[in-house]
């Protein structure tokens, strides 16, 4: 599918940044693969064990439960009939497992890029998370590497644990640090290959809640940076 597809169907120009990933191939999760699953097939044993070393897009840095839309579910995508979206235009992008939807919102802008909001589907609040899209993908790998739960990486890493994790969160980093600026590249890149972990009862870190919070204002921060508004029909 050409993403010009999905600018006519919602009159929507795609930032240059995102156009890049598209066309390498950074937000397609199925590594190319278009055809349906068989029945010994699924995606965590089909696909990902070919795709995790050389990871796209925030495959393993975008939060357990965070998952790119394929094209065709962007195409195709069904907004809830309580939302308000004659006066709201949403872009979607990505969801978590819960349904709530990432979106390009084109209401605010920022030297002409849409800011990136996360649509909560249980509630009427939608939340601004960064101004553009390369601000938010730097954002989500900051907090990719605070406050990482102890039960989900048993879940999903077992006995290599935030070790192993550690070894994908930068694979993801590899593979996306040649998009992000070089201001942003820096800084990821010295955070990353920190050796000291801190833990908790609950969690592990390689960044304090005060440096993410410091860090994600000195880069991220706007006026509407965090506002929570209503996005449904009155």
């Amino acid at each position: 599918m050409k993403i010009e597809e999905l600018e006519v169907k919602y009159s929507y120009k795609f930032p240059k940044l995102f156009k890049k990933l598209w066309s390498d191939g950074m937000l397609d999760w199925m590594g190319g693969r278009t055809t349906p699953f068989g029945k010994s097939e699924n995606w965590a044993k089909t696909i990902y064990p070919c795709i995790k070393d050389n990871p796209p897009l925030l495959l393993h840095t975008g939060g357990f439960d965070f998952e790119m839309l394929r094209a065709e579910d962007i195409l195709s995508f069904k907004f809830d009939e309580l939302w308000d979206v004659e006066s709201h235009e949403f872009i979607p992008f990505a969801k978590s497992e819960e349904g709530n939807i990432f979106a390009f919102y084109k209401n605010l802008q920022t030297d002409g890029e849409s800011a990136i909001v996360y649509i909560w589907d249980e509630m009427n609040e939608t939340e601004v998370l960064a101004k553009n899209f390369e601000d938010f993908i730097f954002r989500k790998m900051l907090e990719a590497i605070y406050d990482v739960d102890k039960d989900e990486l048993l879940a999903d890493y077992k006995d290599e644990g935030f070790e192993g994790y550690l070894v994908d969160i930068r694979n993801d980093l590899k593979t996306t640090k040649p998009y992000l600026n070089d201001k942003y590249a820096e800084v990821l890149s010295d955070i990353y290959s920190r050796k000291e972990v801190m833990e908790s009862r609950i969690s592990y870190s390689l960044i304090t809640h005060e440096e993410l919070a410091q860090t994600i204002q000195t880069h991220l921060e706007f006026e509407e940076l965090d506002l929570v508004f209503e996005h449904e029909v009155d």
